[in-house]
């Protein structure tokens, strides 16, 4: 196994992530749950509030671990999204509401 942290100096930052290779997926295509939350602290009240309302991104080609370079089958982000040829072509804008 593999020490990440051995190299890593006090003070450093240092981000560690993997790639989920067996996503949850919506008719065979990646997504993300999008949800908006307003927290306020008032007088030291920490108060927070969640939008009854929210969306899901999806991506614009089937999921496969065969083109880990296509952005269009990977990220679902709107603006990377709104390049494909195949944006909108199973939801408007590539969103569903929940």
């Amino acid at each position: 196994m593999t020490n990440f942290f051995s190299d890593c100096k006090a003070g450093q930052s240092l981000v560690i992530q993997r790639y989920i290779t067996d996503p949850m997926l919506i008719s065979g295509r990646k997504f993300d749950i999008r949800v908006f939350v307003l927290v306020t602290v008032v007088n030291g009240k920490v108060r927070g509030y969640m939008c009854q309302e929210g969306y899901i991104r999806t991506s614009s080609r089937q999921f496969t671990l065969e083109k880990l370079d296509n952005r269009f089958i990977h990220l679902t982000n709107d603006a990377v999204q709104k390049q494909s040829q195949d944006y909108s072509k199973f939801e408007s804008r590539n969103k569903l509401t929940f």
